[in-house]
């Protein structure tokens, strides 16, 4: 009767850690952003806010259009794979043993993925008097696309001594597209100011399902074993967004450039859909049908951004660096017209990002390199909190944290060519650059004796080429 109870208890608890709900680590899936853009700002780790005259600085600082002096259209495609493992690493052969529980993790790789369409941008170049030039600009591109397969495996002991095993994998696709409208100005070449419109489309999807189990043979009432339950839980969420950011740059001497760009915090509206199909409870097999299904739609604000940024050029060779503090302490939820006071601000924390760039100028051709460095946007120990609102209360009991963000590393290099780079004539260009991405995240796992966190690394190989003209 004692193991009745311990199962009817557990069968009670992983029916609620299979539930959702609308938080913090939902809108930080939209708010995360890759390094992306054309090939040349991409091989110079983004590191090119102060010196301009590419496409993919506009919605980091806008005042980057207005270095044109051409006309310019440009697409990019790019190949991208990625993997998921622990860190450190912990399998099956070399498990680990937290809170009396032993767990481990399989490593997991994505098929590699074509990106037909990854950056389309054109601009528009009108000289007025003098020598100045007011810039016209429009950009596409997918700020956020990350495929991600994780699991996790562990083994405990119920109130009677017997051993159980728990197996838990999550799939997950985050993708954020930005479509951006700039105008700006160069007054003689000194000073350059600039504003972009951002409009966000956005559209995520994760499944994930939880398996409880007893071995065969691990149980003397369970000889053939059994399953406590099997729950498979789909979320969907799309949206729209929009932002401006206002930028300049201030040209002292012919080498050296300063720039500075705000940007202010994106209006998301978003609706999520969810979905819960049991497959089997407390041994009894189920047909696997829709058993609760909901949505909620809610509004997030970002936060603002303030990016500083300087480049230097010393003869063929241009150093970039820049400096991005968000403002994350601002940011809220809310479903309707109720802020939700335990969500937002009460999770982060403000963070930067840092790039550094360098680009290597051989006659018609170009080698570049990069690095970016992004702090985590959460606290420490931040978790999930589901008692602020009705549509989190519905869902009661608890949740999986997937995916506390952590610190993020971008390594890249690429590649460059143009048909004639010394003069003002037409001319084409073609960019390919390379990107080692390693991003950290904490799943936590809130299970029947205490919570365990583990560290789990994504990894990311991206290459992206570039097809462009100056007229």
């Amino acid at each position: 009767m004692k193991t009745n109870r311990s199962i009817a208890v557990l069968v009670a608890m992983s029916t609620a850690l299979a539930l959702s709900a609308q938080t913090t680590f939902d809108a930080a899936k939209v708010y995360e952003e890759e390094l992306n853009g054309t090939a040349r700002y991409v091989g110079m780790g983004g590191a090119m806010g102060a010196f301009g005259s590419d496409a993919s600085v506009m919605s980091h600082n806008p005042a980057g259009i207005g270095t044109y002096r051409q006309g310019d259209i440009n697409v990019s495609l790019s190949f991208f794979g990625s993997s998921v493992n622990t860190d450190p690493l912990v399998t099956s052969k070399a498990p680990a043993l937290v809170n009396g529980r032993t767990f481990y993790s399989h490593n997991r790789k994505s098929d590699l993925t074509l990106v037909p369409i990854d950056n389309f941008s054109f601009v528009l170049c009108g000289k007025g008097d003098y020598d100045s030039y007011l810039n016209f600009g429009v950009s596409f591109r997918r700020t956020l696309k990350m495929i991600r397969e994780l699991d996790y495996i562990d083994s405990f002991f119920d109130a009677d001594g017997y051993e159980v095993y728990r197996e838990y994998k999550d799939h997950q696709t985050n993708e954020v597209k930005s479509f951006d409208i700039n105008l700006s100005y160069n007054h003689f070449d000194k000073l350059y100011f600039g504003m972009t419109l951002g409009l966000l489309d956005t559209d995520t999807w994760s499944e994930g399902y939880f398996y409880d189990y007893y071995p065969k043979g691990s149980h003397p009432d369970f000889p053939d074993g059994l399953d406590y339950t099997v729950v498979d839980k789909m979320n969907t969420a799309e949206g729209k967004g929009w932002n401006m950011a206002f930028g300049m740059i201030v040209r002292p001497v012919s080498a050296l450039r300063f720039g500075a760009a705000l940007k202010t915090p994106t209006l998301y509206r978003q609706k999520l859909e969810y979905a819960d199909y049991l497959y089997a409870l407390a041994g009894e097999k189920k047909d696997g049908t829709e058993k609760y299904k909901n949505s909620v739609k809610y509004n997030f604000a970002s936060p603002f951004t303030l990016d500083l940024s300087a480049g230097l050029t010393v003869g063929q060779t241009a150093l970039g660096f820049e400096y991005e503090m968000h403002f994350v302490e601002r940011t809220s939820l809310s479903i309707g017209n109720s802020k939700m006071h335990s969500q937002g601000a009460i999770d982060m924390k403000n963070y930067s990002k840092i790039r550094v760039g360098i680009e290597q100028n051989i006659d018609k051709f170009s080698l570049r390199a990069g690095y970016n460095f992004t702090e985590s946007m959460f606290k420490d120990g931040a978790g999930i909190y589901l008692g602020d609102s009705d549509f989190n209360r519905e869902r009661s009991g608890t949740d999986f944290q997937v995916d506390r963000l952590g610190e993020t590393r971008d390594f890249t290099c690429g590649l460059g060519y143009c048909s004639a780079p010394n003069n003002s004539d037409t001319q084409f260009y073609f960019d390919v650059a390379f990107v080692h991405r390693i991003r950290n995240s904490v799943v936590n796992v809130n299970e029947y004796i205490e919570d365990v966190d583990v560290n789990y690394q994504y990894k990311s190989n991206k290459v992206l080429l570039t097809f462009g003209w100056n007229f």
